[in-house]
């Protein structure tokens, strides 16, 4: 691979990286988007793009992650430490929850507080 290429390259994964992060922003913008899950728009500012796929030179779909503080009560001073995976589908306009880990809870705690 050529230098040229190899910089055509990285600029493009590059531009995909920004396209991915700006849909996932305007998905959290987005209350039909939101509805269904657990999130709200002020998650958006703790999510961590994992990776993404490209179909046609566009971004099509979001894999992202987001750790969370939930608490069992509102009123509560307790939180776990909750890290959840999601799919965000940008065609059909959905984000799908793939998994959460009770990180609390698997080092054998059962709260902060």
């Amino acid at each position: 691979m050529s230098l040229r290429d190899w910089l055509r390259h990285r600029l493009r994964e590059r531009r995909l990286r920004r396209e991915a992060r700006r849909l996932l922003d305007r998905a959290f913008a987005a209350p039909a988007v939101l509805a269904g899950t657990s999130l709200k728009p002020h998650h958006a500012g703790r999510t961590v793009v994992l990776r993404h796929e490209v179909e046609g030179g566009r971004v099509a779909r979001v894999w992202f992650g987001i750790l969370r503080h939930p608490r069992p009560y509102a009123f509560s001073r307790q939180s776990h430490k909750v890290i959840e995976n999601y799919l965000f589908d940008v065609s059909a306009g959905r984000i799908v929850r793939l998994e959460g880990r009770n990180v609390t809870r698997e080092r054998g705690e059962d709260a902060d507080g």
